[in-house]
């Protein structure tokens, strides 16, 4: 498994607006959300759904129907 960009932590989705896709763990990636800048196009590498039930929560981004 991949480690996040910004800390050691284990990666839990790989954003894919990046080339080449970056890793983040699930604080990393929380961190974002919290300060207005989601990780939207992402895939899940723990197999889990934490990150997309904090975005829902969390985001203040206006998400994308379709």
């Amino acid at each position: 498994m991949a480690d996040c960009t910004q800390c050691s932590a284990p990666a839990v989705i790989e954003d894919l607006d990046v080339q080449p896709p970056q890793p983040w763990c699930l604080g990393c990636a929380t961190t974002l959300v919290r300060a207005g800048d989601p990780v939207l196009n992402y895939r899940s590498l723990s197999g889990g759904s934490e990150y997309q039930r904090i975005l829902a929560g969390g985001s203040t981004q206006v998400l994308p129907f379709g």
